[in-house]
């Protein structure tokens, strides 16, 4: 006895499709402020290269009265110390907010 194949429920919910972000226009010359952890030093983007920006990839790290930088491993015990622990990476500086 032939028997139909079972098929299931098909959902008629249509998901809405977001149209991508509007792209950010930018002037060259206006300064920006760099969003890198360890940089926060103001660029033109005119002015922005593969090295012009130092900074540290990685979290900041915070532990057992112990400051530091995951990307590096330097661990220091003063604040001080820690804001003076020289960044680890080269690259491009980025105005965007958690880049």
């Amino acid at each position: 006895m032939p028997t139909s194949p079972v098929l299931p429920k098909c959902s008629t919910d249509v998901q809405e499709v977001t149209p991508p972000p509007a792209k950010k226009i930018i002037n060259i010359n206006e300064p920006q402020t760099c969003r890198n952890k360890g940089c926060g030093r103001t660029f033109k983007e005119k002015d922005n290269s593969d090295d012009a920006c130092s900074y540290h990839p990685g979290p900041a790290v915070f532990h057992d009265r112990m400051r530091g930088w995951k990307c590096c491993d330097v661990h220091v015990k003063e604040f001080d110390e820690f804001m003076e622990i020289p960044p680890c990476t080269k690259g491009w500086h980025s105005s965007d907010p958690i880049s």
